[in-house]
């Protein structure tokens, strides 16, 4: 038999309207552009402090493994979000690109810090790198701003030379390679990408979550048991050789107790029900007995920050208000017999609320040691009102003059350098990343993802903005540190590992959708219903 003929027929070309729908994987323009224009700002930055400041100022020993060491982070976080289009990452990329922007801005402001002499030197020595960063920062003045024949005059002779500050850096650096401790210290901000990236590769296979809410007693046990350890053995002032490892405890303590909210949150919403001693025993394990060895150590910022995680996830998974309103009672309780008791923080409190007291009505010996203890808030007031509205840029202003301007006072560092407006625009951008992140908490249909989201967040929340308040003396200063934004590598790790289990809940959230109008039958693709556990 012959073949039909072709029928004609006219070629008609589709023009799709509107935006094409992103393939799997592919980061969007708009989170694209904010990734490379904090990368901008971040290598323009950092190449502004050291050929503007160190010049000026001189450098510390380990200033060039500093230096070598911001570049390695600048890659591995490009490379921890190239690493998830790779794997073809479905959810909200602003639940990771926003953290690793933060991460880009803040950290020249920290690096000059690092890289300050007079900051990095022990406080035996301190005075000594004081008057050494002042005499070269005036001859590098005079150097600058005088002929030859002025400084000829001024110096009777020949100008001294000195070292072209990445040659110094250099030489310091060799002398350094031989201290491993120092530069192990580092490594933290270069695993956080990687932190990151493999919580979302773990986390966005459906089941292992799950698992591990199945098997919570045993992680939680050793954790707690750890944790428990180091508070009673190992603890000196607050800190086990100079690092808190116990943020690295806070997201396993937020994940048990998510699975626990998940199991029983509909009896934990009924007063009788709530009442009963296996619940009332459970609320105590998991919600209670963690706090213990923070109030143990006198940790009190940390002991807010988780406190304030739990009540925040028991709310979302029991939706009722009187749980709330006891907790905010428990909690005030709590804060005041703190500020009573406990000497450090009954003096933070003082700090921020009343610090400029009269000397006339104190003695001798009690005005020297409140003049000690108020030195670093005049300094972080001074930072703040010295940035202005718009600071002086990169490395610029007086910031490191302050105490723990890297921790505490991260706020007044990043003002003295970019004024009122940049430490606006700082928390602006955070805040948005929190909203993100809460999006995510607010799809999720599942009881335990939408708590565990809640309480990671939470876990970011709280600590940016008590610091963020506390450096303005809005509250009193805890000592916690802010997550991508401040100093501390235990704390940029578990702030990593949340991230990334937040993002894995958004990437099932999207293969969710994806596949739903296929699975559901005609007509109900669309229908709203309640996935419980």
């Amino acid at each position: 038999m012959s073949e039909a003929p072709p029928v004609p027929g006219v070629p008609v070309r589709v023009r799709r309207r509107g935006p094409r729908p992103p393939r799997p994987g592919e980061l969007p323009r708009r989170w694209a552009l904010v990734l490379a224009a904090a990368a901008l700002f971040y290598a323009g930055a950092h190449l502004s402090i050291v050929l503007g400041v160190w010049p000026v100022h001189g450098t510390p020993p380990g200033a060039g493994a500093t230096l070598l060491r911001d570049a390695l982070a600048l890659a591995a976080w490009l490379g921890a979000v190239a690493a998830l289009r790779w794997a073809r990452y479905r959810g909200d990329w602003g639940v990771v690109v926003l953290p690793v922007a933060l991460f880009l801005l803040a950290r020249p402001a920290l690096f000059q810090v690092f890289t300050d002499p007079v900051y990095q030197a022990p406080p035996a020595a301190r005075a000594e790198a004081t008057a050494r960063k002042a005499e070269r920062a005036q001859l590098t003045t005079i150097l600058r701003a005088y002929d030859e024949a002025r400084q000829a005059r001024v110096f009777a002779g020949p100008p001294p030379r000195l070292p072209a500050p990445l040659v110094a850096a250099g030489r310091a650096t060799v002398r350094e390679r031989a201290r491993a401790l120092r530069l192990a210290s580092l490594l933290s901000v270069l695993l956080a990408p990687a932190t990151l990236v493999g919580a979302v590769l773990w986390a966005r296979r459906s089941g292992r979550l799950e698992r591990w809410r199945d098997g919570r007693r045993l992680p939680f046990a050793l954790t707690l048991g750890a944790f428990f350890v180091l508070a009673l053995f190992f603890t000196d002032r607050g800190k086990v050789a100079g690092t808190t490892p116990w943020e690295l405890f806070l997201p396993i303590f937020v994940g048990t107790w998510a699975a626990v909210l998940a199991d029983d949150a509909y009896n934990l919403g009924r007063p009788q029900a709530a009442l009963a001693p296996r619940r009332l025993a459970g609320l105590l394990l998991y919600g209670a007995l963690p706090l213990v060895p923070f109030l143990l150590i006198r940790e009190l910022g940390l002991s807010v920050v988780l406190a304030g995680s739990l009540a925040a996830m028991l709310l979302v998974a029991t939706r009722r208000g009187w749980w709330a309103a006891l907790l905010i009672a428990v909690w005030a309780v709590l804060v005041v017999a703190a500020f009573r008791l406990d000497e450090r923080a009954a003096t933070r409190f003082q700090l921020a609320y009343h610090p400029y007291r009269d000397p006339a009505t104190m003695t001798p010996a009690a005005a020297q040691a409140w003049a000690a203890k108020l030195h670093q808030f005049k300094l972080f007031d001074a930072n703040v009102l010295d940035g202005g509205w718009w600071g002086d840029g990169a490395g610029r202003g007086h910031g490191e003059t302050a105490p723990n301007a890297a921790d505490d006072g991260f706020v007044t560092l990043f003002a003295a350098q970019w004024g009122w407006a940049g430490g606006v625009a700082l928390a602006a951008l955070y805040t948005l990343f929190l909203v993100r992140m809460l999006t995510v908490a607010a799809r999720e249909r599942a009881a335990f993802g939408r708590a565990l989201a809640v309480g990671l967040t939470m876990l970011l929340a709280l600590p940016f903005w008590m610091a963020f308040l506390g450096g303005v003396r809005v509250v009193p200063l805890t000592g916690v540190a802010a997550a991508f934004v401040a100093h501390g590598g235990a704390k940029l790790l578990a702030s990593a590992l949340a991230v990334g289990w937040v993002a894995a809940l958004s990437h099932r959230q999207a293969l969710a959708d994806a596949w739903e109008p296929t699975a559901a039958p005609p007509g109900e693709s669309g229908a709203v219903g309640v996935r419980v556990r």
